[in-house]
Protein backbone atom coordinates (compact mmCIF):
# COMPACT_ATOMS: atom_id res chain seq x y z
CA UNK A 1 0.00 0.00 0.00
CA UNK A 2 1.55 3.58 -0.78
CA UNK A 3 2.87 5.30 2.09
CA UNK A 4 0.70 8.87 2.96
CA UNK A 5 3.13 11.98 3.40
CA UNK A 6 0.80 14.43 4.18
CA UNK A 7 -2.95 15.56 4.35
CA UNK A 8 -3.22 19.31 3.62
CA UNK A 9 -5.92 21.88 4.02
CA UNK A 10 -7.10 24.03 0.92
CA UNK A 11 -6.25 28.14 1.47
CA UNK A 12 -9.46 30.42 2.40
CA UNK A 13 -12.20 31.02 0.05
CA UNK A 14 -11.45 33.93 -2.15
CA UNK A 15 -13.79 35.32 -4.79
CA UNK A 16 -13.90 34.95 -8.36
CA UNK A 17 -16.37 36.49 -11.25
CA UNK A 18 -19.45 38.12 -9.52
CA UNK A 19 -18.78 37.47 -5.88
CA UNK A 20 -18.62 33.28 -6.19
CA UNK A 21 -16.48 32.04 -3.82
CA UNK A 22 -13.45 29.43 -4.51
CA UNK A 23 -11.21 27.87 -2.52
CA UNK A 24 -7.51 26.60 -3.73
CA UNK A 25 -7.01 23.20 -2.81
CA UNK A 26 -3.47 22.66 -3.45
CA UNK A 27 -1.03 24.50 -6.37
CA UNK A 28 2.92 25.17 -6.75
CA UNK A 29 2.72 27.95 -4.59
CA UNK A 30 1.70 26.08 -1.64
CA UNK A 31 3.12 22.92 -1.97
CA UNK A 32 5.72 23.55 -4.67
CA UNK A 33 7.08 21.13 -7.57
CA UNK A 34 6.01 18.17 -5.69
CA UNK A 35 2.11 18.07 -7.20
CA UNK A 36 4.18 17.98 -10.73
CA UNK A 37 2.64 17.96 -13.47
CA UNK A 38 -0.39 19.03 -11.54
CA UNK A 39 -0.38 23.07 -10.95
CA UNK A 40 -3.13 24.15 -9.25
CA UNK A 41 -7.02 22.68 -8.67
CA UNK A 42 -9.61 25.29 -7.54
CA UNK A 43 -13.15 24.25 -5.96
CA UNK A 44 -16.41 26.50 -6.28
CA UNK A 45 -18.57 24.68 -3.91
CA UNK A 46 -22.33 25.19 -4.53
CA UNK A 47 -23.57 28.70 -4.45
CA UNK A 48 -26.66 30.09 -5.47
CA UNK A 49 -26.78 31.70 -8.93
CA UNK A 50 -28.48 35.42 -9.18
CA UNK A 51 -31.52 34.24 -12.27
CA UNK A 52 -30.60 36.67 -14.83
CA UNK A 53 -29.41 36.79 -18.20
CA UNK A 54 -25.56 35.94 -18.30
CA UNK A 55 -23.18 38.86 -18.55
CA UNK A 56 -19.65 40.04 -18.69
CA UNK A 57 -19.68 41.46 -15.36
CA UNK A 58 -20.58 38.47 -13.55
CA UNK A 59 -18.35 35.85 -15.56
CA UNK A 60 -15.89 33.91 -13.74
CA UNK A 61 -12.14 35.35 -13.88
CA UNK A 62 -9.98 32.84 -15.25
CA UNK A 63 -6.64 33.99 -14.53
CA UNK A 64 -4.99 35.19 -17.52
CA UNK A 65 -1.60 34.95 -16.55
CA UNK A 66 -0.95 32.08 -14.39
CA UNK A 67 -0.04 29.57 -16.39
CA UNK A 68 1.28 29.03 -20.12
CA UNK A 69 2.07 25.61 -21.81
CA UNK A 70 -0.66 23.91 -20.07
CA UNK A 71 -4.49 22.34 -20.17
CA UNK A 72 -6.92 23.48 -18.43
CA UNK A 73 -9.42 21.04 -16.96
CA UNK A 74 -13.34 22.51 -16.17
CA UNK A 75 -15.51 20.22 -14.49
CA UNK A 76 -19.26 21.36 -13.82
CA UNK A 77 -21.06 19.37 -10.62
CA UNK A 78 -23.93 21.44 -10.95
CA UNK A 79 -25.85 23.66 -12.59
CA UNK A 80 -24.87 25.41 -15.58
CA UNK A 81 -22.06 27.57 -17.18
CA UNK A 82 -21.93 29.65 -20.53
CA UNK A 83 -17.79 29.69 -21.96
CA UNK A 84 -17.10 31.86 -24.29
CA UNK A 85 -13.62 31.69 -26.65
CA UNK A 86 -11.47 34.76 -28.07
CA UNK A 87 -13.68 34.37 -30.80
CA UNK A 88 -16.91 35.17 -29.18
CA UNK A 89 -18.45 31.90 -29.56
CA UNK A 90 -20.30 30.81 -26.91
CA UNK A 91 -21.25 26.55 -25.26
CA UNK A 92 -22.61 25.52 -22.69
CA UNK A 93 -20.99 23.16 -20.55
CA UNK A 94 -23.79 21.30 -17.92
CA UNK A 95 -23.61 19.37 -14.89
CA UNK A 96 -21.70 16.19 -15.47
CA UNK A 97 -20.13 17.64 -18.33
CA UNK A 98 -15.70 18.24 -18.54
CA UNK A 99 -14.38 20.79 -20.89
CA UNK A 100 -10.37 20.91 -21.63
CA UNK A 101 -8.75 24.38 -22.48
CA UNK A 102 -5.10 24.65 -24.47
CA UNK A 103 -3.67 27.74 -22.79
CA UNK A 104 -0.55 28.93 -24.16
CA UNK A 105 1.65 32.28 -24.08
CA UNK A 106 -0.26 33.37 -21.33
CA UNK A 107 -3.25 34.88 -22.65
CA UNK A 108 -6.62 34.15 -21.24
CA UNK A 109 -8.68 31.04 -21.95
CA UNK A 110 -12.12 32.80 -22.22
CA UNK A 111 -14.77 33.55 -19.86
CA UNK A 112 -17.02 31.39 -17.91
CA UNK A 113 -20.24 32.74 -16.97
CA UNK A 114 -23.09 30.85 -14.21
CA UNK A 115 -26.45 30.41 -15.89
CA UNK A 116 -29.64 30.90 -13.97
CA UNK A 117 -32.86 30.55 -14.94
CA UNK A 118 -34.79 29.96 -11.95
CA UNK A 119 -34.56 31.16 -8.09
CA UNK A 120 -32.79 28.61 -6.21
CA UNK A 121 -30.00 27.74 -9.34
CA UNK A 122 -26.94 26.74 -7.84
CA UNK A 123 -23.47 26.12 -9.50
CA UNK A 124 -20.66 23.81 -8.59
CA UNK A 125 -17.65 23.86 -10.38
CA UNK A 126 -13.97 23.26 -10.31
CA UNK A 127 -11.03 23.94 -12.46
CA UNK A 128 -7.39 21.88 -12.43
CA UNK A 129 -4.55 23.11 -14.27
CA UNK A 130 -1.90 20.30 -15.51
CA UNK A 131 1.80 21.07 -17.16
CA UNK A 132 2.85 20.33 -20.62
CA UNK A 133 6.31 18.35 -20.74
CA UNK A 134 6.75 20.82 -24.10
CA UNK A 135 6.31 23.84 -25.49
CA UNK A 136 3.16 23.60 -27.23
CA UNK A 137 4.64 24.95 -30.89
CA UNK A 138 6.57 21.32 -30.25
CA UNK A 139 3.66 19.41 -30.46
CA UNK A 140 1.18 21.69 -32.79
CA UNK A 141 -0.92 18.15 -33.82
CA UNK A 142 -1.41 17.41 -30.17
CA UNK A 143 -2.44 20.91 -29.06
CA UNK A 144 -6.47 20.40 -29.31
CA UNK A 145 -7.32 24.09 -28.60
CA UNK A 146 -10.70 23.14 -26.72
CA UNK A 147 -13.21 20.12 -25.97
CA UNK A 148 -16.44 19.64 -24.36
CA UNK A 149 -17.17 15.43 -23.41
CA UNK A 150 -20.73 15.50 -22.50
CA UNK A 151 -21.13 13.61 -19.01
CA UNK A 152 -22.68 10.43 -20.74
CA UNK A 153 -20.15 9.96 -23.05
CA UNK A 154 -17.10 9.69 -19.53
CA UNK A 155 -15.94 5.92 -19.29
CA UNK A 156 -17.43 4.91 -15.95
CA UNK A 157 -16.71 2.05 -13.87
CA UNK A 158 -18.85 0.50 -11.07
CA UNK A 159 -16.83 -0.72 -8.06
CA UNK A 160 -17.21 -3.97 -6.91
CA UNK A 161 -20.11 -4.65 -3.95
CA UNK A 162 -21.69 -1.75 -4.91
CA UNK A 163 -18.97 1.10 -3.35
CA UNK A 164 -19.74 3.86 -5.80
CA UNK A 165 -17.97 4.32 -9.29
CA UNK A 166 -15.27 6.01 -11.07
CA UNK A 167 -15.50 8.43 -14.26
CA UNK A 168 -12.55 8.29 -16.22
CA UNK A 169 -11.53 11.30 -16.64
CA UNK A 170 -8.30 11.82 -18.64
CA UNK A 171 -5.65 8.72 -19.11
CA UNK A 172 -6.70 5.11 -18.08
CA UNK A 173 -7.92 2.73 -15.30
CA UNK A 174 -8.68 -1.01 -15.71
CA UNK A 175 -8.20 -0.67 -19.40
CA UNK A 176 -11.04 1.94 -20.05
CA UNK A 177 -9.79 5.44 -21.29
CA UNK A 178 -10.29 8.25 -20.15
CA UNK A 179 -12.90 10.84 -22.01
CA UNK A 180 -10.40 13.78 -22.71
CA UNK A 181 -7.32 13.51 -25.13
CA UNK A 182 -3.50 13.45 -23.43
CA UNK A 183 -0.47 14.11 -24.77
CA UNK A 184 1.43 12.79 -21.51
CA UNK A 185 1.34 10.67 -18.60
CA UNK A 186 -1.16 11.10 -16.57
CA UNK A 187 -5.14 9.65 -15.05
CA UNK A 188 -7.56 12.29 -13.64
CA UNK A 189 -10.32 10.14 -12.06
CA UNK A 190 -13.73 10.76 -10.19
CA UNK A 191 -14.27 8.79 -7.40
CA UNK A 192 -17.78 8.75 -6.22
CA UNK A 193 -17.82 6.73 -3.30
CA UNK A 194 -21.12 5.52 -1.44
CA UNK A 195 -20.89 5.61 2.76
CA UNK A 196 -19.36 3.12 4.84
CA UNK A 197 -17.88 1.11 1.69
CA UNK A 198 -14.26 0.20 1.15
CA UNK A 199 -12.56 0.09 -1.98
CA UNK A 200 -8.82 -0.84 -3.16
CA UNK A 201 -7.43 0.99 -6.43
CA UNK A 202 -4.26 0.22 -8.32
CA UNK A 203 -2.51 3.24 -9.44
CA UNK A 204 0.80 3.25 -11.53
CA UNK A 205 3.99 3.40 -9.39
CA UNK A 206 6.44 6.12 -9.54
CA UNK A 207 4.35 8.85 -10.54
CA UNK A 208 2.88 11.87 -8.31
CA UNK A 209 -0.48 10.85 -6.70
CA UNK A 210 -3.04 13.27 -4.72
CA UNK A 211 -6.34 12.65 -3.68
CA UNK A 212 -8.99 15.70 -3.72
CA UNK A 213 -11.80 15.60 -1.44
CA UNK A 214 -14.45 17.60 -2.61
CA UNK A 215 -17.09 16.09 -0.04
CA UNK A 216 -17.50 13.69 2.68
CA UNK A 217 -14.49 11.56 4.19
CA UNK A 218 -12.44 8.83 3.61
CA UNK A 219 -9.64 6.81 5.47
CA UNK A 220 -6.70 5.96 3.20
CA UNK A 221 -5.33 2.27 4.11
CA UNK A 222 -6.63 2.26 7.74
CA UNK A 223 -4.53 4.99 8.50
CA UNK A 224 -5.77 7.97 8.25
CA UNK A 225 -9.11 10.01 7.51
CA UNK A 226 -9.07 12.98 5.43
CA UNK A 227 -12.30 15.28 4.73
CA UNK A 228 -13.79 17.77 2.60
CA UNK A 229 -11.47 20.08 1.18
CA UNK A 230 -8.21 18.42 2.18
CA UNK A 231 -5.97 17.10 -0.21
CA UNK A 232 -3.86 14.04 0.34
CA UNK A 233 -0.14 13.39 -0.78
CA UNK A 234 0.76 9.86 -1.37
CA UNK A 235 4.17 8.47 -1.86
CA UNK A 236 5.11 7.51 -5.69
CA UNK A 237 6.47 3.57 -4.51
CA UNK A 238 3.93 0.92 -4.57
CA UNK A 239 0.63 0.63 -6.79
CA UNK A 240 -2.53 0.28 -3.74
CA UNK A 241 -4.56 2.73 -2.42
CA UNK A 242 -7.44 1.31 0.14
CA UNK A 243 -10.29 3.79 1.10
CA UNK A 244 -13.14 3.22 3.45
CA UNK A 245 -15.99 6.04 3.46
CA UNK A 246 -17.41 7.58 6.87
CA UNK A 247 -20.14 9.48 4.30
CA UNK A 248 -21.08 9.86 0.39
CA UNK A 249 -17.74 11.01 -0.69
CA UNK A 250 -16.41 12.35 -3.87
CA UNK A 251 -12.60 12.74 -4.49
CA UNK A 252 -10.46 13.00 -7.46
CA UNK A 253 -7.92 11.06 -7.96
CA UNK A 254 -4.39 12.64 -10.01
CA UNK A 255 -2.16 10.69 -10.97
CA UNK A 256 0.98 12.07 -12.87
CA UNK A 257 4.82 11.52 -14.42
CA UNK A 258 6.71 14.83 -12.76
CA UNK A 259 7.92 16.58 -15.15
CA UNK A 260 11.69 18.21 -15.37
CA UNK A 261 12.40 17.89 -11.64
CA UNK A 262 14.45 17.30 -9.22
CA UNK A 263 13.53 15.72 -6.00
CA UNK A 264 12.66 17.44 -3.27
CA UNK A 265 11.87 17.38 0.36
CA UNK A 266 7.70 16.98 1.25
CA UNK A 267 6.84 20.72 2.41
CA UNK A 268 5.46 20.72 6.15
CA UNK A 269 3.02 23.60 5.51
CA UNK A 270 -0.40 22.92 6.75
CA UNK A 271 0.16 19.04 7.11
CA UNK A 272 -1.00 16.66 8.72
CA UNK A 273 2.01 14.40 9.65
CA UNK A 274 1.65 11.12 8.33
Amino acid sequence: MKKILGIYSGTRQHRIGDGLLARTLFSQRTLGRHVSPFLSLDHVAPIPVPASAPTAANAIAVRPHAYSNCKMLTMVYQGQLEYTDAAGKTETIGAGDVQWVTVSDGQAPGRYTPVGTRRGDVIEMLQLWIDLPMPLSTCPHQALAEKIVAGHSIPTLALPDDGGRIRVIAGNCANHRGAMPTSSSFDVWELQLKSRCASELKTVEGRTLLLAILSGSVTINGDQAARSGEVVMLDAQGEGLFLETHAHTTALLLSGEPINFPAMSVPATNVVPA
